[in-house]
Order: structure tokens, then C-alpha cells, then sequence
């Protein structure tokens, strides 16, 4: 599988570079995509993955050691990385999943109901809890999983439109609506206002952040 990222990446490495675009652009864009493709099929564990690209980067001299290692000084950066630490530490103290089945408890007497509830889960997490991935996929889906099932729903039997689907779709367009309202909700919401600030000069803060202007 490593095979295969690093066959992409020299494919696209020794095909000339369009016209307009310097080569050291074309070669740092091999790079990106071998990464990227790695990231996803992961041959290997992705620290590994990031420090093979930067060993890449500095070696055939497409940017500086610096200029490679300058993106570790982003603040903006760190605050993401902060933040699935602080996912992570919602799932793994099961702190997440307890508000979620305080609010089934409350709400789940009806299938509307337990929509409701996985709704009101993700937004009351999703302030302090700034990744929608952890909280969709980590907390919000193995406990609609759980209810699907309690209902008899599963998926690969013909019963999963019984209750699983709806839930799950419900879960779904909620977690893009939450992850929009807070400025720590997405890991790319941080990023948003860091552009935001070098573009415009402004600056968003949390409270400014679902501001009409």
C-alpha cells in the first residue's frame, strides 16, 4: 500500500509541469497528493505518514527546513490539535455519551423524540467539543446505533429504514447546522477566522461569531 502512494507521487513528480507553474510548485504538488492518498488508504500510522512528506519536502530542497517546519508556529494550528485531544477526551471518559442518554432519558419516549434528543446532544457538546467528526461518529452514532438495534433496525436485513435511518440522517443535517454555530464547533472554523483576519484585518471572536455583520 506504501508501494502504491509513492508510485502516485513519482508518476505526477516526472509528468512536465503545466504550463505557467514552476516546477518546484509541480513537485511539492506530487508530494501533497502521495500524503494525501496515504492519509486515506494509511499504510502506515499518520505521524509516520506527515513526517515522510516533510522529510521529502526538505530533502529535495522544494522549500527550506524552515519553511517546512514553519506551519508548527500557527497557533490556529495547534488550536485544532488541541481540540481532538479535547474530543477525544469526551469520548474516552464517556462524558459525551452520558448528556446523550440524560436527553434519550428525558425525550425518547417517541421516535421524534430520540431525534430531538441526538439533536440537543450535539449542541450542547458542541461549544466545548471542537470537532464534528468526534462528535457525530464518536459519541452521536454508537448510541443511535444502540437505539436502532433496541428497535429492532439493522442494517443489511431490510430493517434499517425501521428507525436507523431516519435517526442517523437526523443526526446527520443537525451535525452541519451545530458545527456552523459555534466558533470552537469545527476544527475549521478557527481556520476561518484566521483568514478572515489576514484578508480583512478583522477580528471574529467567539460571541461575534454568529453575528449578522
Amino acid at each position: 500500500m506504501l508501494l502504491i502512494c509513492v508510485a502516485i507521487g513519482a508518476t505526477i513528480w516526472f509528468i512536465p509541469a503545466p504550463s505557467g507553474l514552476e516546477t518546484d510548485a509541480w513537485h511539492l504538488f506530487s508530494i501533497f497528493v502521495a500524503t494525501i492518498v496515504a492519509l486515506v488508504i494509511k499504510p502506515i500510522p499518520m505521524g509516520s505518514t506527515a513526517i515522510l512528506a516533510l522529510t521529502m519536502i526538505a530533502l529535495t530542497q522544494i522549500l527550506t527546513l524552515e519553511q517546512s517546519l514553519s506551519g508548527f508556529q500557527n497557533t490556529t494550528i495547534w488550536l485544532i490539535v488541541i481540540a481532538f485531544f479535547i474530543s477525544r477526551g469526551f469520548i474516552k471518559t464517556g462524558l459525551g455519551t452520558r448528556v446523550s442518554y440524560l436527553f434519550v432519558r428525558l425525550f425518547g419516549k417517541k421516535t421524534l423524540g430520540l431525534s430531538y434528543s441526538m439533536l440537543l446532544s450535539d449542541l450542547i457538546l458542541a461549544p466545548a467539543m471542537p470537532s464534528n467528526t468526534a462528535r457525530a461518529g464518536g459519541i452521536i452514532f454508537p448510541i443511535i446505533r444502540s437505539l436502532s438495534e433496541t428497535y429492532e433496525s439493522r442494517v443489511g436485513d431490510g430493517t434499517e429504514r425501521r428507525i436507523g435511518a431516519f435517526l442517523v440522517k437526523v443526526s446527520f443535517q443537525g451535525d452541519m447546522i451545530t458545527s456552523a454555530m459555534f466558533v470552537t464547533a469545527m476544527a475549521a472554523n478557527p481556520l476561518a477566522v484566521q483568514i478572515t483576519q489576514e484578508i480583512t484585518g478583522e477580528t471574529i471572536t467567539w460571541g461575534g461569531w454568529r453575528s449578522p455583520h
